[in-house]
């Protein structure tokens, strides 16, 4: 680490110390306004005798009273149904997680329970709504959170498109996505491409955090996605879902999903056992697609501390490549596009010679494990510790034809290998003295992370069938192999990573917090590329990159009338560059983020959030369409970035107001994001003022549905993604080069859903469920390509619960 670097962490050490010198001062503390929740005191009414003595003594004497009673959390149970506190003397802990103005000190859990206080823009969509909603992917349960737009390239959207805030949605690059607080991004300082999201079946809440961020990093200039696994802390219960269903217009057009969990308590220890699978149809014809999750947790709890240790296994093996269809006549490009449909042979103007086994070939293999052990120690009621360590193991293995016929062919492999290790340890102090008898909730913490990470891509011999455990030359290449024989290329990084941030939320008045903080971000990236003889675009040699980032926050939630808060702040952000790329040092992506926003729960049965965001971001790396010879994605930088946008939700339901058995509800999500290109040069050519690719500018869904009490409900969901350019100049018409596609325009698209369920029991509910109701052909996006979105889908099953 700089000498640099040293006198950044040094001052933010000391600004700690200061900070926490009077959160230890022994007090008589009071709970701070919106800190904890209000106690009602509930009295039963006296006997008339008991009523006229005591009026008696009043007029004669009032008796003294002593103090109010403080709340007492350390005896009562964690406050939150999927809590990751378990110690009996966790509730205060387990209060500031369900209704404080800052995210909970446990990483796993990236937002309060209840948002009206919180000092920043957030969305969770909670079991309740999940199981409403019945989305057949993470997408499409994401598709109701504000700021929010993806995109689906695959049919079960786990090859990730989450775009938040104006970022490009492709492979969520730009965005924190998490498990449990943990990146399951490849690599955050590496490659953030992200492949894998957990399956929708074992998830029980996705919380959307939408800045300012301090705690988490990187990857922060549009914000955080955090999936919440069950918690081995709650309510014994056995789980059983299945579904069945039909994909129109391809090969595998019986899909199935299945999902088993039991949570189990005995004493002071709890369990989470998972299994989750599903086969299903891709986007083209010939594509299949399945995946096998195994996930555990297990809890031990004490009366000040509690350890849980979480991890899985994920097998993912699909029918699957990101060739794409190729127009002969790139001036007829839209209309070869419709015309050829969903015929994977037809793509790649001839590239599989009309060969089905050609086209079955390309497949893509992934095996994720990962593991991490939380730690939470309960000081006094005020005071938190906790601290984790984890592990993450992802490798994914893509091989597909290059050319040929099916006498004579060669296949390419892409394989790609990531590994990241850290430990993080954070603590919290809650109603400390502030200035002028305001209090102040006091959060810090450290984390050190390592990365590593392997790129190999692979040219096979003649009619060799490479395929998951026949990788070709990449398992016996390396940098120094004499045998080199320049059919490969393989490209080795690695990162170390040094964190801290350190906020406060202080409490100005019973409604109105300020929350100031400060992130500091170092890692060093060293690698080493040896690449394709006749390729000069990929990396070459060694490559060394460093950096040091301190990053400033604040932000503010002032309760202006009851239920409803004005909310705003700024922060900066950075997002590490993809080192798949020529260039090296690789500057930071480096943001200034500022939203101000207003939500609200004061009418009975209507609430709302309205947020409008600003962002200026530097060094801003976009993806082209093209690729390298070895098939590897070409990047490059603009000089700066400006996004404008407004992101609205916002919901009714009649029931409240009413009181009826029949609940009428209305639903409405829209973000429109102007992301452009403030300054940027490609290849010799100003583009500046042209829009950011991958990015639509508009995007909603609408929801209306009925419900008669519990028992049954059905909605139909209109969902809007306006149209994008793929390629920083704009290009609208489709742009192919030596066989492949450049670039050209994606045109929006309205799709229609609906779903239902039907709750027979307490313990059975049935569902049927239907994304692409009207089985439209469109564009969903362009990569190596033009790939179409996923045909009508009906999904239909049941949840079996005891």
């Amino acid at each position: 680490m700089t000498f640099k670097a040293y006198l950044k962490l040094s001052v933010m050490t000391g600004a700690v110390g200061l900070m926490a010198a009077p959160a230890t001062a022994q007090q008589a503390a009071q709970p701070a306004g919106g800190t904890l929740p209000q106690v009602e005191v509930i009295q039963k009414k006296a006997a008339p005798a008991a009523k006229k003595k005591a009026a008696s003594q009043q007029a004669a004497s009032p008796a003294p009273q002593p103090p109010p009673a403080q709340p007492d959390y350390a005896d009562q149970a964690p406050q939150l149904e999927n809590s990751p506190y378990g110690a009996a003397a966790s509730g205060g802990a387990a209060a500031r997680a369900a209704s404080g103005p800052l995210s909970p000190i446990n990483a796993r859990q990236a937002l309060p329970d209840d948002l009206q206080n919180y000092t920043g823009a957030g969305t969770r969509v909670d079991a309740a709504e999940l199981a409403q909603q019945r989305p057949l992917t993470n997408h499409d349960a994401l598709a109701s959170v504000p700021g929010v737009v993806t995109v689906t390239d695959d049919g079960m959207a786990r090859h990730s498109g989450i775009g938040l805030r104006g970022s490009p949605m492709r492979r969520s690059r730009k965005v924190l996505v998490m498990e449990d607080g943990l990146p399951i991004n490849f690599s955050t300082y590496l490659d953030p491409s992200t492949h894998y999201t957990p399956p929708t079946e074992r998830v029980e809440s996705i919380e959307v955090m939408r800045g300012p961020v301090v705690n988490y990093g990187p990857l922060t200039n549009h914000g955080v996605v955090n999936f919440r696994n069950l918690s081995p802390f709650g309510a014994n219960e056995t789980v059983i879902k299945a579904g069945i269903g039909h994909t129109w217009d391809v090969d595998k057009d019986v899909n199935n999903f299945r999902h088993v969990h039991t949570r189990q308590n005995i004493g002071n220890a709890g369990v989470v056992v998972s299994y989750s699978g599903a086969d299903g149809a891709g986007s083209w014809d010939n594509e299949e697609l399945s995946y096998n999750d195994f996930y555990a947790a297990i809890g031990l709890k004490g009366t000040k501390q509690d350890l849980t240790i979480s991890g899985g296994y994920f097998r993912q093996r699909d029918t699957y490549d990101e060739i794409n269809f190729v127009p002969g006549d790139p001036d007829n490009g839209y209309q070869e596009f419709r015309e050829n449909g969903r015929d994977k042979l037809g793509t790649g103007a001839g590239l599989f010679g009309g060969s089905q086994f050609l086209a079955d070939l390309s497949s893509y293999n992934a095996d994720y494990w990962r593991v991490q052990a939380n730690h939470n120690l309960y000081i006094d009621d005020t005071t938190t510790l906790t601290t984790r360590a984890y592990y993450s193991d992802n490798e994914r293995n893509r091989f597909y034809f290059d050319d040929g016929d099916p006498s004579s062919f060669f296949m390419e492999g892409r394989e790609r290998h990531y590994r990241f290790y850290g430990a993080e340890s954070r603590i919290e102090f809650a109603q400390r003295p502030f200035l002028f008898g305001m209090t102040q909730d006091i959060q810090a913490g450290i984390r050190y992370e390592r990365h590593e990470f392997t790129n190999c891509s692979t040219v096979g011999q003649e009619n060799e069938v490479l395929k998951d455990g026949h990788n070709g030359n990449c398992s016996q290449f390396d940098d120094t192999n004499p045998l080199y024989d320049g059919t490969s290329e393989r490209q080795a990084f690695d990162a170390s990573s040094f964190a801290a941030f350190i906020q406060t939320a202080v409490h100005v008045t019973k409604s109105l917090t300020v929350t100031p903080g400060l992130r500091f971000e170092n890692y060093d990236i060293d690698g080493f590329g040896r690449g394709f003889e006749d390729d000069e675009e990929d990396l070459n040699g060694p490559q060394k990159s460093k950096h040091d980032n301190v990053l400033p926050a604040v932000g503010f939630a002032w309760e202006a009338m009851p239920r409803t808060t004005v909310y705003g702040g700024y922060h900066q952000g950075i997002t590490p560059q993809v080192t798949r790329g020529p260039a090296f040092p690789l500057p930071d992506e480096k943001g200034d983020n500022f939203q101000v926003g207003v939500r609200s729960t004061a009418i009975r049965g209507f609430s709302f959030d309205v947020a409008y965001f600003h962002s200026n971001i530097e060094n801003y790396q976009v993806k082209s369409p093209e690729v390298t010879e070895s098939g590897n994605n070409k990047y490059g930088a603009m000089d700066e970035v400006e996004i404008d946008g407004v992101e609205i939700g916002a919901r009714l339901d009649t029931r409240p107001i009413t009181g009826s058995p029949w609940n009428f509800f209305a639903e409405t999500v829209y973000t429109y994001a102007d992301s452009r290109i403030a300054r940027g040069d490609d290849e010799g050519t100003d583009v500046s003022g042209n829009r950011v690719p991958e990015v639509p500018q508009h995007y909603a869904n609408l929801t209306f549905g009925v419900a008669y009490k519990k028992f049954w409900d059905a909605s139909l969901t209109w969902t809007y993604r306006g149209g994008f350019f793929t390629d920083v100049e704009n290009s609208r018409e489709i742009e192919v080069d030596d066989d492949e596609v450049e670039a050209g325009f994606v045109d929006d698209v309205w799709l229609l859903s609906a779903r239902s369920n039907l709750h027979v029991t307490d313990n059975l509910s049935l569902f049927v469920s239907g994304t692409n109701l009207t089985n439209k052909f469109y564009l969903s996006d362009i990569d190596e390509g033009m790939k179409p979105g996923a045909a009508r889908t009906i999904m239909g099953g049941f949840t079996y619960k005891f």
